[in-house]
């Protein structure tokens, strides 16, 4: 029996199912061999056929309507973000970022507009209404989405792309931007000295990780050295705990994948708290857990520091502390400061030719240590 070929005729072009889940659109467009007949082939569902020739439509007809910016977001914006996510270059945790923006701020505005319909006016009127920080977010990613139509040709110009006036910093919220002093720095590890939050500390406040790199370490990620006779701990940092509580093998970006050092008796610490834990347990995690997430850390923080009488900050200013320490107590070059962080060093040279290895930046800490040893001082160290 010959095989049937269901066949779906539409107001432009047409959609044959070849078979089960594979699909061939056809359409007339203007190519560089001239105007013809054209075709394709796609795997998936009726509806994602469809999808795929009103796609086709918006790039090869000039009658086409013009398409909502919430088109713009679902065909190509979207998609192309997850994309980004399974190949690794976008984390999932910024993918929910952009979800939200647009739900919150962009959808119920702009969502059902021609792209072409939009005002610059408009826009102004809008990003007015919002606080400041939502209207940069919302303004950056209105714009990401508009660069498709531009990219397309269904726009002649993004009109996101033009300066328009953010709401007054009034309408934000400042934030919490202090460090500690060093003598405050002992302080709080003194707060926090035998918790189960104690590594985290030592990886922040003297190693400089962020929250979820402080949480991903494992005990097999820490190495021992002595370096010009000042103890050395290189930690490893292949992976975080997300904002989402999982354990994610990646890092914010490739530059934050690297070796981070700590020197003296924080280093010695770290060490010690690494020998006494399994192999591949992480080294920051509560009693019958296996890792910790970032809200238990941040309580448990604020819970030993408000114990103890210490002056709170939140614990990300752990980071920023380290970085001033390093800059103005240790007496570390910027330069030095920047790889240790995870940054990218500035210019051609920082992204592609300065490439130390991890023996260099110790010994570049071992001596600067040595001159400049702050937390070995601290009175209650035992």
């Amino acid at each position: 029996m010959a095989r049937t070929t269901q066949h779906m005729r539409r107001d432009w072009g047409s959609i044959s199912c070849v078979r089960q889940g594979v699909w061939r659109l056809r359409y007339w467009a203007q190519t560089d061999a001239g105007y013809r007949r054209c075709s394709e082939t796609i795997r998936g569902t009726r509806k994602e056929a469809g999808d795929r020739l009103a796609e086709l439509r918006v790039i090869h007809t000039h009658d086409a309507p013009c398409p909502t910016l919430k088109t713009c977001w679902e065909r190509w914006y979207l998609p192309d973000r997850e994309r980004m996510v399974e190949q690794g270059d976008l984390s999932p945790q910024s993918l929910a970022q952009y979800r939200s923006t647009w739900r919150k701020h962009i959808c119920d505005r702009w969502a059902k507009m021609p792209v072409d319909r939009i005002r610059p006016i408009d826009v102004q009127q809008w990003l007015l209404g919002l606080k400041r920080v939502a209207a940069s977010a919302s303004m950056h990613l209105m714009r990401q989405i508009l660069d498709y139509a531009t990219r397309y040709g269904i726009l002649a110009s993004n009109p996101l792309s033009i300066r328009y006036l953010l709401p007054s910093k009034s309408t934000t919220t400042p934030r919490e931007n202090d460090v500690w002093s060093p003598d405050e720095l002992g302080d709080v590890w003194k707060a926090c000295w035998g918790s189960w939050i104690e590594p985290a500390i030592l990886l922040s406040g003297f190693g400089s990780c962020r929250v979820g790199e402080a949480l991903g370490v494992r005990a097999y990620d820490v190495q021992s050295l002595n370096v010009l006779g000042v103890p050395i701990t290189t930690v490893r940092i292949e992976r975080q705990i997300d904002g989402g509580a999982n354990v994610a093998n990646r890092t914010k970006n490739r530059w934050s994948r690297r070796t981070v050092f700590l020197a003296g008796r924080p280093a010695q610490r770290l060490w010690h708290i690494a020998c006494m834990a399994e192999k591949d347990a992480f080294l920051c995690a509560p009693p019958c857990r296996e890792h910790a997430t970032q809200r238990e850390l941040r309580l448990e923080f604020s819970r030993l520091l408000e114990q103890e009488g210490v002056t709170p900050h939140l614990f990300k200013n752990l980071r920023k502390t380290w970085q001033t320490n390093m800059r103005w107590v240790v007496r570390l070059p910027p330069w030095a400061i920047e790889p240790m962080m995870g940054h990218v060093g500035e210019g051609i040279t920082g992204r592609h030719y300065d490439k130390p290895s991890d023996q260099l930046f110790a010994e570049l800490l071992a001596e600067a240590w040595t001159a400049h040893p702050f937390a070995d001082e601290y009175a209650w160290l035992p």
